[in-house]
């Protein structure tokens, strides 16, 4: 089964991650903050969930799903925005899926493709 964790912001993130062990698997996905409809105001982000949600139903025993919204947009599009500024998180587009600890991910339109999700959620390190 996976656990599904759900995190707002920078500070809070870097904190949460102290809470997993280095051999766990635990993928990351970075996306736009939900409005109040529910939905991230990153149009990629919306698009690509549904095919994240699919993948996820067949990761492995133990896995652990963060979801980090990273801020509203104007904060996302800021050049100084720590996620894009971090040397772990180099973030370039939303919504990214990382696996942590690695420099295994897939970024913007690859998470619309199924095949490589599933890929990402089952190659050996």
């Amino acid at each position: 089964m996976v656990t599904h964790h759900h995190i707002q912001g920078y500070e809070n993130f870097f904190e949460y991650m102290k809470n997993f062990k280095p051999n766990e698997p635990v993928y990351v996905l970075y996306t736009g903050t939900k409005l109040p409809n529910g939905k991230s105001w990153c149009p990629d982000c919306v698009e690509a969930e549904p095919f994240i949600e699919e993948g996820f139903k067949a990761a492995p025993e133990g896995t652990h799903f963060v979801e980090v919204q990273v801020g509203d947009r104007p904060f996302w599009k800021d050049p100084n925005c720590p996620f894009r500024t971090n040397s772990i998180t180099k973030l370039k587009v939303l919504p990214t899926l990382a696996k942590w600890g690695t420099q295994k991910r897939l970024e913007g339109n690859q998470l619309s493709q199924l095949d490589l999700i599933n890929m990402l959620l089952t190659d050996e390190d």
